[in-house]
């Protein structure tokens, strides 16, 4: 499948396991197993980020396998990671935590939507009909 990173420049990574919690003397970052999104699934890499480099989730321990992010590094050092989407509805909205409104809304807000082509719920709503990850239509 190819992939098309709409929402930012970064790479995407794939969760593919996520090892613990709080690094080596209990500081505030997970460490994961990842693979580039659309990549070659057997070329895994270890990601390790602090909590302050996490820009939409509510709480490093909600992160998951069959998460998505999209991450900015520095070498080897994640700067910024962001939740795009996951395998689960119920594991998307943990992560990112209750909806933000800002005033009164003019008709509906789609908070999230499930991509058949990437097998994800994806966060935000779709752009143009089309999947924000993909561009599939939705």
């Amino acid at each position: 499948m190819e992939t098309t990173n709409n929402l930012q420049d970064n790479p995407l990574y794939l969760v593919r396991e996520v090892h613990n919690f709080g690094g080596f003397f209990g500081g505030d970052t997970v460490t994961l197993t990842a693979t580039v999104y659309g990549g070659a699934p057997e070329e895994e890499c270890t990601l390790t980020i602090d909590e302050r480099a996490l820009a939409n989730v509510r709480d490093r321990h909600t992160l998951a396998a069959g998460m998505l992010l999209g991450v900015k590094l520095t070498g080897e050092r994640v700067d910024r990671a962001e939740l795009l989407a996951a395998a689960t509805h119920a594991e998307l909205r943990t992560a990112l935590g209750a909806a933000q409104i800002d005033g009164p809304l003019d008709g509906q807000h789609i908070l999230s939507y499930r991509c058949t082509a990437c097998g994800l719920w994806v966060a935000g709503a779709p752009e143009d009909g089309r999947c924000r990850l993909c561009s599939q239509p939705i």
